[in-house]
C-alpha cells in the first residue's frame, strides 16, 4: 500500500497528463497528412466585425450583474451549508 502522499501526488501526475494537449497530433500548417507539401496555399477568409460608435452596452452589463449576483448567492450557500455543519449538536433540554 503506498503512503497517502504518495497516492495524492501519483492522482495529480495522472490528471496533469490527461488534460495537457499531445504535441505529437500537431503538423505544420500547408501539409497533407503524409507530410508533403500541399498544391495551393489554404484560402483565408476575412471577417470584419463591426461595433456602435459609442455608448454603453447596457445588455452585457446586464449580463454580467446578473452573474457575479449568482456567484455571490452560491458562495454564500456554500458558506451557509459548511457552517452549519461545524456547528455541534445541541443536547435535548430535559
Amino acid at each position: 500500500m503506498l503512503p497517502n502522499h504518495l497516492k495524492k501526488t501519483a492522482a495529480l501526475a495522472l490528471a496533469l497528463g490527461a488534460i495537457t494537449p499531445a504535441a505529437a497530433t500537431a503538423k505544420p500548417i500547408g501539409t497533407t497528412p503524409f507530410g508533403e507539401k500541399s498544391p495551393s496555399p489554404p484560402t483565408t477568409t476575412i471577417v470584419r466585425v463591426t461595433t456602435p460608435a459609442g455608448g454603453f452596452d447596457w445588455g452585457d452589463a446586464g449580463i454580467g450583474a446578473a452573474g457575479g449576483v449568482a456567484l455571490s448567492l452560491l458562495g454564500i450557500g456554500v458558506a451557509r451549508t459548511i457552517s452549519e455543519r461545524r456547528t455541534p449538536p445541541t443536547a435535548p433540554a430535559s
